[in-house]
Parts: structure tokens; C-alpha cells; sequence
């Protein structure tokens, strides 16, 4: 259990730093001090009684603050529940410098200044600052106004307090001194971090404001450029451009379901984590503005090439300290990212079920990872998949002169591979348990030194791998939908898999459709889409999620009878879908229905309407699709063939399909 950096998972770092807006209750804000420290669960377990900050979720007094605060509480027992590094985590500081019952300093005039401290029983240590907070006059001036002009460099109170804070609670501290921020907390830490470059420190800021890049000294910019330093930010978040930033660190793509909204996308619930704690999608490269720019400030965006000796130093030196697998696993990749300028890295792990062996994707470091997860490969399918069943290391420098299949991966990765680097995985030559993938190169081609630079790192880490003696078993997870409730999983379908559900009454099978679709989540359950969380106040993004994934055959169960005309139903799908560029005639004849355009559909015959029912849905295009029982009446073996071509769709990957039947009582 460690506050080190190296060890500290990012759903660890997320969850400080949006502990840090919840204010302690009054009876509470003066206990806190390095003798008479409170732990972390502590601190959880009282989120319920704590005031929230105005920012960045606007939470007011009302029943729907109270309730996210709840939920909030439950996502946070359940990293501490799982966490291997916050156990012993106390909080040793704590100031609050607003207005009200929660402020706990004798200052007249409120900067709304926050902050918490932290110390491990290792003595590492760790300071938290949040960002603006209420929206009274003073703050607004102090903390929000401060926040604009510290993008100027002028140094702000809160930049004093912040450094006070600092030195207050870490002296003494003997291990790692790590300095944490989101938004104007992370301009706070950005200051303090280069102030104090003498001592064992690391930052880690995410949506942070700027501090100004013109006013830092030149060992000032290049330790924001190490790898002490790590700078965040969310896709679409405008903070980065309230000054100039050329060393941006990672950017963590938002699930496609967001709320596209600045306050939802700068704050902390619209990314996604693996099942490592590790932001999804996101991969470590320093970004740059152009050339011309660079010159013209002489920012040090230029980065070094180092040999290969430099990189496999600078590489063993990462990985000396990292005790947990997870993160092993990540750092690794991240690494021969860095170094090879990769576009996506995948570690695969082999298993195998009743069709046969197959890899599966276990971390991704790509921005479409979530359309990766969950794929089989099987032998044949790709380099990664060939690297494992034949144990060798495979070098691809033109896809074009290799014929061997690997369209799954193109279509999953939204891209044409063009160049790969394929490794196995394995505790010697004849116990090979995967592989590890590069895929493309950011500037033409993999070069022989890159492949014999990823064998060397992959060599390195496995050597680490069969030391630890650890197994990662528990984190496979095939299932493109499931229902949990509580800690408990009650419903699962696994991606491109076919199932069936019966029910013994319509109000059964209405109940299941409608809590698979998150119709009538409870407080305490999940909807898990494709690795993606929606809970029951998700309602805006999980009709996106519905609108998007989702396809409903028999949807309207008087359609069958309608005297509509086909072409009525599919012009409206078409407009419904936005799909101007797409033909009538050519849809009506994928269906085989171009010569019933005009035919009322209670004129079609049972296999013709089974035809229009399935075109509808996979004209969608959905990862899902649910088929309802079907009309009375309709001929069982036209309902028969339907069902039979989904079962060759998810064969072919195409689709997930669940199938809902009434057990016939009689």
C-alpha cells in the first residue's frame, strides 16, 4: 500500500482529487492534524454529510445533490474496496477557506482556497488542491479572477497558500512528495511542483489552468517535461488554451455517450477506466504545437532520441518500483509508445472455450479501445494471434506483402493497419499465455530497431511478470452488456454472443426489457455497456446509449397489421437515422422488398414482413439487438430463418443479439 505515483492507479488519483470538493461536515473541519489523523474510508464514509463545492458539478442542497453525493459515495467504496495502495492512506491537513459551516479558517475575506494532505505509513506523502469554488462575491474575485490572471503569471494568494499548505504537511516526509490538482487546483500544483523541483516531487494535474509558460526559467520548463510531471487532459476540455502548453502528457478520450456540456467534460465522470484502474484510451506522448511556434518561443518541444541503450536504462528505471501488475502492464506500454511512436498497443492473453483457442485484448493503449475490448481472435486472424499460437515475434514493416486476415482488427480500430510488431508473451518458449501488438507507425513504418527494441522492453518486463508471481485471471470479461446490483452481477451477455431468455409471463418479459435498457435501474444497480457505467440518474446518456447500440426487432407489435406502405416506414427510419446518402430502392432491395415499396404491410406475407423487421434493425447498425416475441400468428419457420441469420451475424462478428420468448403455458 503506497501514495507512491509510480503505484497509485489513475481511478486512485481521480478519486483524490474529487474527494478534495467535498467539505467536511463542521463537526469534523477542525479534527483533522498530522497527530490526530483520519483515514481515508473515514473521509468516504462521511461524503453523505459533507457540504459539496459549487464547483464542478453545481450541487445544490436539493434531494438531487443529496443523491449524488450517494452515488459518488458508492463509486468511491468501491475503488478504496478494491484498492491495493489506499488502505493505509490517512488524511493528515486539512484547510477549507470558504464562507459558511464548512470553512475552517479565521480569515476575514474567503479566497475559497481547499486543500487536503495525505501520508502513507512508508512516510510518503501527498497534497490535494481543488479547483474554483463558491460563487460569492469575494470568491469570485479571489478564486476565479486569481485563476485567469495566474494564466498571466502573476503569482495569486492562493499560490501562497498553496506552497504554505505544502511545506506545512510535508516536512518530515522522507518518501515521495506528490502534489495533486484539477483545474485551478492543478495551476496550484503546476506552482508549487516547479517551486520545489529540489525535493522528491511528482504532480499529476488534470483539466489544469495553465501557469504561465514565458515567466518559468528554463529548468522550470524542462521538468514539466519529465516524467515527474504529468499533465492530463479530457478530450474537448478548453482549459489547456487559457495559455500556452506544449507538455501535455496524456489525452483521455470521453465515452462516446457524454454529456457534451464544458462542466461535465472538465470535470471527472465522463471518462472511462480499464479494469486496471487505468484511463482508457489514453496513451503518455508529449504533445507539441508546430514547428514554426516551437521556434519562435524556444519551448524545448524538440524531443530527444535516445538510443537503445538510454531506452532500455531509462525503462528498467521505470519499472523498479512497480509492485502491482496492472500497472506493469500499462507503464510498458506507455513506454514502447513513447520510443517507437506507435498509434496503438495491445497486450493479448490466450484462453479458450468450446469453439476452440482464442486471444482477447487485456489493456489497449488506443483512443477506440472500447470497440476493442471483448474481441476474440481467433488462429489465422492477424499477426498478434499468429505470434501467440506459434510463439514467435513477428515484424511486419508493410501489411500489404503479408497476406494473412485481419479484418476484425480493421474494423474494430475504425483503421487500415499498414505496420505491425507482434511478441509473444510467455514464461519460456513452450508456455506462451500471449502476445504483445504494435499497430502503425505515426510516420511511415516499423523500423528492425524498433522490433528489436519492443523485444528487449517486452523481455525486461517479463522478467518482472514471473518474479511477482501474480495472475490476472480475474480480469477477463468477455460481456458486451451486463446488470449488476451492488457488488453482484444478475445478467450478462457476452459480445457477439447469441441468447436466448424465456419468461413465463409478458409482465416478466416487459420487467427484463425495460431494466436492460435502463429503463428501471434502482439506486444500487449498473448498467455496464461495453465496459461503460450508466447508473439510474444517466437518463440523458443512456437514451443516447439506446439510440446509438441499441435495435429492437418486433419493437411495435402492431406493425404486423398496419396499413402503412413500406416505403412510409423505411423513409421515416432513414430520416430518423439521418441517412440522406442512402437509397430507398437500394434499402428496399438489401430486404428483397423492392417491389413491395408500395404493398400496406399487413399485406406483406409472414417471410416478407420477418425480412423487413431484421432489415430495420441491422440498417442501424447496433452492437445490440433485442428480438421480442413475435407477433401471434406469425409462421415459426419464417421467425425461425430470422433468428438463424442473426446467429451468422454474431458468428461473424457483427452483432450481439439477446432473444426473449414466452414459455407457452399451455
Amino acid at each position: 500500500m503506497s501514495l507512491k505515483m509510480s503505484n497509485l492507479l489513475d481511478i486512485e488519483k481521480y478519486l483524490l482529487l474529487e474527494l478534495v470538493y467535498f467539505h467536511l461536515p463542521p463537526q469534523y473541519k477542525n479534527r483533522i492534524s498530522r497527530e490526530t489523523p483520519m483515514k481515508l474510508d473515514e473521509y468516504i464514509d462521511l461524503i453523505e454529510q459533507c457540504g459539496y463545492s459549487t464547483y464542478p458539478g453545481f450541487i445544490s442542497r436539493s434531494e438531487h445533490g443529496c443523491q449524488y453525493k450517494k452515488r459518488r459515495q458508492a463509486h468511491f467504496k468501491r475503488i478504496y474496496a478494491s484498492s491495493d495502495n489506499l488502505g493505509d492512506v490517512v488524511v493528515t491537513g486539512y484547510v477549507n477557506d470558504n464562507y459558511g459551516f464548512y470553512g475552517n479558517t479565521a480569515d476575514k475575506n474567503k479566497t475559497s482556497f481547499v486543500a487536503i494532505a495525505l501520508a502513507d505509513r512508508d512516510n510518503n506523502g501527498a497534497v490535494v488542491f481543488s479547483g474554483c469554488e463558491q460563487m460569492d462575491l469575494t470568491s469570485i474575485v479571489l478564486d476565479w479572477g486569481g485563476c485567469l490572471i495566474a494564466s498571466l503569471g502573476v503569482v495569486t494568494v492562493h499560490h501562497h497558500k498553496a506552497i504554505d499548505f505544502y511545506d506545512q504537511y510535508m516536512t518530515g516526509i522522507l518518501g515521495e512528495r506528490n502534489i495533486l490538482g484539477h483545474s485551478k487546483g492543478g495551476n496550484l500544483a503546476t506552482y508549487v511542483y516547479i517551486n520545489r523541483l529540489d525535493e522528491n516531487t511528482n504532480a499529476y494535474c488534470v483539466n489544469a489552468q495553465p501557469y504561465c509558460w514565458y515567466t518559468m526559467t528554463e529548468t522550470q520548463k524542462e521538468a514539466l517535461k519529465t516524467d515527474r510531471f504529468e499533465y492530463i487532459v479530457h478530450a474537448n476540455d478548453p482549459t489547456r488554451k487559457a495559455s500556452y502548453v506544449s507538455y501535455i502528457s496524456r489525452t483521455a478520450p470521453l465515452n462516446r455517450y457524454a454529456t457534451r456540456r464544458f462542466i461535465d467534460i472538465h470535470g471527472f465522470a465522463e471518462v472511462n477506466f480499464d479494469e486496471f484502474g487505468n484511463l482508457e484510451g489514453a496513451r503518455v506522448i508529449r504533445e507539441t504545437v508546430s514547428q514554426l511556434k516551437s521556434r519562435f518561443f524556444n519551448d524545448y518541444t524538440a524531443e530527444k532520441r535516445l538510443t537503445h541503450d538510454e531506452c532500455m536504462a531509462r525503462f528498467q528505471e521505470k519499472l523498479t518500483e512497480i509492485t502491482a501488475l496492472p500497472r506493469l502492464f500499462s507503464t510498458t506500454l506507455d513506454e514502447i509508445l513513447l520510443v517507437t511512436k506507435a498509434r496503438a498497443a495491445i497486450i493479448w492473453f490466450k484462453d479458450e472455450d468450446d469453439r476452440g483457442p482464442f486471444i482477447y485484448p487485456l489493456i489497449i493503449k488506443s483512443p477506440g479501445a472500447a470497440d476493442l475490448y471483448q474481441l476474440k481472435l481467433r488462429p489465422g486472424q492477424g499477426i498478434a494471434a499468429q505470434s501467440v499460437f506459434a510463439g514467435l515475434p513477428l515484424y511486419i514493416k508493410d501489411t500489404r506483402q503479408y497476406r494473412l486476415p485481419v479484418g476484425s482488427l480493421n474494423q474494430a480500430m475504425g483503421l487500415t493497419i499498414t505496420s505491425e510488431i507482434a511478441v509473444p508473451l510467455g514464461i519460456d518458449e513452450a508456455e506462451v499465455f500471449g502476445a504483445l501488438e504494435l499497430v502503425n507507425k505515426q510516420d511511415g513504418v516499423f523500423s528492425l530497431e524498433d522490433f528489436a527494441l519492443v523485444n528487449d522492453m517486452t523481455l525486461t518486463m517479463l522478467e518482472l511478470f514471473k518474479k511477482s508471481g501474480q495472475s490476472l485471471d480475474n480480469y477477463r470479461d468477455f460481456s458486451l452488456l451486463q446488470i449488476r446490483k451492488g457488488g453482484k452481477r444478475t445478467f450478462a451477455v457476452e459480445k457477439n454472443g447469441f441468447t436466448e431468455k424465456a419468461f413465463a409471463s409478458p409482465a416478466e418479459r416487459n420487467a427484463f426489457l425495460k431494466k436492460i435498457l435502463g429503463l428501471s435501474l434502482e439506486p444500487n444497480e449498473r448498467l455496464i455497456f461495453n465496459r461503460i457505467t450508466f447508473t439510474r440518474d444517466k437518463q440523458e446518456q443512456l437514451k443516447r446509449l439506446r439510440k446509438q447500440e441499441y435495435a429492437i426487432v418486433f419493437e411495435n407489435p402492431h406493425l404486423r397489421y398496419a396499413k402503412t406502405r413500406v416505403s412510409t416506414v423505411l423513409i421515416a427510419l432513414l430520416l430518423q437515422l439521418r441517412e440522406n446518402r442512402v437509397n430507398l430502392n437500394n434499402v428496399a432491395k438489401m430486404m428483397g422488398l423492392h417491389e413491395k415499396l408500395k404493398t400496406r404491410i399487413s399485406d406483406l406475407c409472414d417471410a416478407e414482413y420477418i425480412r423487413l423487421e431484421y432489415g430495420m434493425a441491422r440498417i442501424r447498425r447496433p452492437k445490440l439487438v433485442i428480438v421480442n416475441p413475435p407477433p401471434l400468428g406469425l409462421n415459426p419457420a419464417a421467425y425461425q430463418v430470422m433468428c438463424n441469420r442473426l446467429k451468422k451475424d454474431c458468428q461473424k462478428k457483427a452483432v450481439t443479439v439477446i432473444v426473449l420468448q414466452i414459455i407457452d403455458e399451455t
